[in-house]
């Protein structure tokens, strides 16, 4: 019997609990399949025991990206991890931005990175957008995010923080659909589309959440076409980058990719970022998504 780790964090949040699991083990289980949640922080956690390891969850990790990324190459020396630490290593930061928009004309949320307060100030008032969004590049859930008014004061006292903080600052125009519709999440597993969700707006005009906490409203939906469209389109650009990067094909194709889509109501969809390392698959939203998953991971062991 195969063993797979899947590896999670060890937060108590309860915004913080990843629903897929309890689907992942059952489905793995009905498989054949020996599937753990194992905390990557677990010092007792002998990963050589297991013929794979997929990294779910580790929400935990952008107040510890070193020491995560540390880690994520101690296992990958002692058994496959999927995806890729060359994959993860890569989206872990959103400048992969620049890269996706380098290859391909995959419509993007126009973005500025800013190293520098002054960097910000030019971004800020050059944006020419009524709302703007701060954002560090290496974040999870909305951490240090912020939706502003143009000449809110906030914007650049949240940028600073993040500079501060030693990460990079991501200034772009609010879409304004975002915050009638939220996004549209497609899921892929091994390149191929797998379901769709929304999801409702989060984010609070001056800073902070919507309701004052972390809280995803999430409902199930089919992808119009020109949303699968983008999502193929985005999955195709991203494994380019990566086989240039110097990854085989296979190791550049990601078993699970989430392309996030906003829409614009003069640019029409655009992609907000393509998760390639830890998203929430909404695995309980799509009666087969499930079982689409394990297939797709089964696939991938005949090949290790």
């Amino acid at each position: 019997m195969s063993r797979i780790a899947l590896v999670s964090h060890g937060l108590t949040d309860p915004a913080f609990s990843d629903d897929d699991l309890p689907f992942l083990v059952d489905g793995f289980a009905n498989a054949g399949v020996d599937a753990r949640v194992v905390l990557w922080t677990d010092p007792s956690a002998n990963w050589r025991d297991f013929d794979l390891v997929i990294i779910r969850s580790p929400w935990d990790y952008p107040a510890r990206a070193a020491e995560f990324l540390t880690w994520l190459d101690r296992v990958a020396s002692v058994v496959p991890v999927l995806n890729t630490p060359a994959v993860i290593r890569w989206n872990i930061d959103k400048v992969y931005l620049r890269d996706i928009a380098a290859v391909s004309d995959v419509p993007l949320v126009p973005t500025i990175f800013c190293t520098t307060i002054e960097e910000v100030h030019a971004a800020v008032s050059g944006l020419g957008s009524a709302r703007l969004v701060v954002k560090p590049s290496v974040s999870a859930g909305s951490q240090n995010t912020g939706l502003f008014d143009s000449g809110d004061a906030a914007a650049t006292e949240l940028a600073a923080h993040i500079l501060d903080i030693g990460k990079t600052v991501m200034v772009q125009p609010a879409i304004e659909g975002v915050q009638e519709r939220g996004e549209h999440a497609l899921l892929y597993f091994d390149g191929r589309f797998s379901h769709a969700i929304s999801k409702g707006p989060l984010l609070a005009v001056g800073g902070g959440l919507l309701g004052g906490a972390y809280a995803e409203t999430i409902e199930s939906i089919d992808a119009h076409p020109a949303e699968r469209a983008i999502g193929d389109a985005l999955i195709s650009a991203a494994t380019r980058v990566l086989v240039r990067h110097g990854l085989s094909d296979s190791d550049a194709l990601p078993l699970y990719a989430r392309i996030d889509i906003v829409h614009d109501p003069e640019l029409g969809p655009l992609v907000l970022e393509a998760e390639l390392f830890e998203p929430s698959l909404f695995i309980g939203w799509d009666p087969s998504a499930g079982a689409r998953f394990v297939a797709a991971v089964l696939q991938r062991l005949t090949h290790i």
